[in-house]
């Protein structure tokens, strides 16, 4: 029994350390400080897209979250072995999807596409909630990079998703 116990505690610990990680990955928070002004129409719709994201998350559509990633995405989560392609994705995001009261959130902070327009990055603050190890909900907070391509048809996608504990 008591082995049976500690499986199933450590099975609760990596999954909310996975939990954790994808929030990192997803990566910013909302935070008091002003939203810096670009000048740049690319760097808005970058920022504008990685919030609508962001309030997708929320609606635990899992389809609807991983249409922001690109097939040939990558994520790395603290503690967790990086997940490559939208297959290990989906099931990371669909088991953090089945913890209950777990959350998501993130707000980009600032923007920077490439001149050429293809490519571009956002610096991020984000922050997961999800059960501890003694079931109450706790919140941590992140810092992220992820890096985006524009597609043929100009929607932007994630290709790296990097986060780590702030």
């Amino acid at each position: 029994m008591n082995r049976q116990r500690s499986r199933q505690r450590d099975f609760r610990n990596a999954l909310r350390a996975l939990l954790l990680g994808y929030a990192a990955a997803h990566l910013s928070s909302c935070s008091d400080n002003p939203e810096p002004s670009h000048a740049n129409s690319d760097d808005k719709l970058l920022e504008r897209t990685s919030r609508q994201w962001s309030r997708v998350a929320g609606t635990k559509n899992v389809d609807a979250i991983l249409g922001y990633w690109a097939d040939d995405a990558i994520v790395m989560i603290p503690g967790m072995p990086t997940l490559r392609g939208k297959a290990a994705i989906r099931k990371y995001v669909e088991q953090s999807m089945k913890i209950p009261g777990f959350r998501i959130k993130w707000k980009p902070v600032e923007a920077h596409v490439s001149p050429s327009g293809d490519f571009g990055y956002l610096i991020e603050r984000s922050s997961v909630t999800a059960p501890n190890a003694k079931g109450a909900l706790e919140t941590q907070e992140f810092r992220a990079v992820t890096i985006w391509r524009k597609e043929a048809d100009g929607t932007w996608r994630d290709v790296v998703d990097l986060s780590v504990p702030d």
